[in-house]
């Protein structure tokens, strides 16, 4: 993936140690501010040590300094890099007014994720991370062709055909803006980075995380948390790095994936963070809205999520939390209006597992509980460790009087997170309407019960 030497071959956890060392600081007060344990210290060093090749910790401060100091420049300098992409017409635009007029307000939309650096013409002075081939024809009506290569180069990444019917341009827009990002993001995450390459780091290590991430698990948060946690402390700061991992993190407490408590906390810090950098940025009030749903706050992350909307419509993280929170307070026609909308804007984003929950969590609440499960079934096949897909099949079966699914659907939950218990339930169930909050402890009790070996 990178390009190896002595620095590289340092994982996330050694690099703070070493870091740390650079600073001063003795093993003791190590401990104390990565809250390990001395005997991992101890090992983290000596490990340090071996790859260093050095004997102690002086001379490992000194390879450090003698032999990465252009290395961490060049980091710095990769993390402050920004992401260029340029739209290139194949062909003149003007002679299409449908086609051109799609064109334009796709640039606009692109724009409104606030993450590219967006050019029109050529700048030699400029190497952009991604080119977009833009071109229309008119058959049967006007067509819009789009394609994305890396850099300048000619090796084309993805390529789509946009016809356009007499449907609203700002829809069509946001749409092929959905696909081109989602595509930006795939072709990202697949490509080899090195320090050469056009895409900034920073860029690099969001979408990598982002669709290493979409297969949910312990192991995959470990992996994100190791590569976004330098890009988010520090001196070194990318606003799209902490994002990721704050939705990470999110994700890792609505699972749980370790202490809720030590994981919250150190949501709140990013929170805290992303808000004095940035208080307007939409990746800041994205970050806060996952905070405020942890802490049982619903009414405000409601309130973030609907911002968020209105700046970048296009926003699907913000669309499927939002209507997962609509549900989960009761607002089940606002929920199904933002489904609804999500399939009419994308039907590719729409089949993704974040609005599949949503559907599932409907079908439970119409009473369609051989659905419901069937549907929670299927997306755990792509996201065995979804703890709230285990909690709908478990509440269907105990309303249909299945006892014995139930209680292998508990084996399984079990299975998958051994240190569940009812106060993490409750902290699912924080900022929830009292009648909904009740209907679910009702029908979970037996999770609460000792299980038959």
């Amino acid at each position: 993936m990178f390009e190896q030497n002595h620095q590289q071959e340092l994982t996330a956890r050694q690099k703070e140690i070493l870091s740390l060392l650079r600073k001063g600081l003795t093993n003791n007060e190590i401990c104390k501010t990565l809250n390990i344990s001395a005997n991992t210290v101890k090992a983290h060093l000596a490990n340090i040590y071996k790859i260093l090749e050095v004997t102690n910790r002086t001379e490992a401060v000194s390879a450090k300094i003698e032999e990465n100091e252009n290395e961490e420049k060049s980091k710095i300098d990769g993390i402050k890099k920004e992401l260029n992409i340029i739209f290139l017409k194949q062909n003149d635009l003007s002679a299409y007014p449908k086609a051109n007029g799609l064109y334009y307000s796709l640039v606009e939309a692109i724009h409104q994720y606030r993450i590219f650096r967006v050019l029109e013409t050529l700048d030699e002075s400029i190497e952009p991370a991604f080119t977009i081939d833009v071109s229309a024809t008119k058959d049967c009506g006007e067509t819009l062709f789009l394609s994305i290569r890396l850099g300048s180069t000619h090796e084309v990444l993805w390529t789509s055909t946009i016809k356009i019917s007499s449907e609203n341009i700002s829809d069509a827009a946001q749409k092929a803006a959905m696909l081109l990002f989602r595509h930006i993001v795939l072709a990202t995450a697949n490509i080899k980075y090195t320090p050469k390459c056009p895409i900034p780091y920073w860029w690099y290590a969001s979408a990598h995380c982002n669709i290493k991430f979409e297969n949910r698990s312990k192991d995959s948060f470990k992996y994100c948390k190791d590569m976004l946690l330098p890009l988010a402390s520090g001196e070194i700061y990318s606003e799209q790095a902490i994002y990721t991992l704050a939705l990470v993190y999110y994700y890792a407490i609505l699972d749980n994936w370790g202490d809720t408590l030590a994981l919250t906390k150190q949501l709140e810090e990013f929170a805290r963070k992303t808000m004095f950098n940035a208080p307007y940025s939409i990746y800041s009030q994205m970050i806060m809205a996952f905070y405020n749903i942890v802490i049982g706050n619903k009414s405000e992350a409601i309130a973030y999520f609907k911002q968020i909307i209105e700046a970048n419509p296009q926003t699907i993280i913000a669309r499927t939390m939002l209507t997962q929170i609509y549900m989960l307070t009761g607002q089940n026609d606002k929920a199904l209006e933002l489904i609804d909308e999500c399939e009419r804007l994308i039907p590719e984003i729409a089949a993704q597992a974040s609005i599949k929950h949503g559907k599932a969590f409907i079908l439970l609440m119409q009473g369609k509980y051989e659905e419901c499960i069937t549907l929670a079934k299927q997306i755990l096949l792509y996201t065995p460790k979804a703890t709230i897909l285990h909690l709908f099949i478990i509440f269907c079966n105990n309303k249909l009087g299945k006892t014995a699914e139930s209680e292998a659907q508990i084996k399984e939950l079990y299975k998958e997170h051994p240190n569940f218990n009812k106060s993490y339930l409750e902290q699912i169930l924080k900022g929830v309407n009292p009648q909904m909050q009740k209907l679910f402890m009702d029908n979970l009790q037996n999770l609460f019960t000792p299980q038959k070996p």
